[in-house]
């Protein structure tokens, strides 16, 4: 079995700037937060969960008919799932290029629902996740979301999605790309 999930990968420029935004962040937190490693950071299309080895050929061949046009992604404004009151996901959402992505998860997902992949039962909503909150404690959530919300970030093209196998280890989730799949 495979742990897999379908994303756009952030160029390095986000990479690059996700440690620092993200200690900074840290410094004013009681909370246990585990950020976002740079290399790790993506937006996840559909998370597949443990794949048998089986399905993957599938489940490549079925995403590589996916035609879409390339397009324009920047990062903007933060928030918090389920609520910035009681956080469990910190996250920052886009400025430029949502609609394109939530074309492309449904897309993805109409796809994959051909060859037995459940369709997801939420709405996408696009968003990079900076960091996952284990147990919330009595923190000043807002201005963590106000100073994530005041960094801002290049506008880049978006020409290709992957399929990636992840990894859990104890130093954390390792994300190898399996294969890649250009937009028009």
């Amino acid at each position: 079995m495979a742990r897999l999930f379908i994303g756009i990968k952030l160029p390095p420029g986000y990479q690059d700037r996700v440690r620092p935004l993200t200690q900074e962040m840290d410094k004013t937190l009681h909370t246990r937060v585990n950020w976002t490693r740079p290399g790790n950071w993506h937006l996840t299309l559909k998370f597949l969960g443990d794949t048998e080895a089986a399905r993957i050929p599938s489940v490549i061949d079925t995403l590589a008919s996916i035609e879409r046009p390339a397009f324009t992604m920047q990062a903007g404004g933060a928030g918090a799932f389920p609520n910035p009151g009681q956080p469990r996901v910190i996250w920052l959402g886009l400025d430029r290029g949502a609609e394109q992505c939530e074309d492309l998860a449904a897309a993805v997902n109409d796809v994959l629902a051909s060859v037995d992949i459940p369709r997801e039962k939420k709405r996408f909503r696009p968003h990079l996740t900076l960091g996952r909150i284990r147990k919330p404690g009595k923190e000043d959530w807002q201005t963590v979301l106000d100073r994530a919300a005041r960094e801002t970030w290049p506008a880049f093209t978006v020409d290709r999605f992957t399929l990636w196998q992840s990894e859990l280890k104890p130093t954390g989730a390792v994300h190898t790309a399996i294969a890649q799949f250009n937009l028009k």
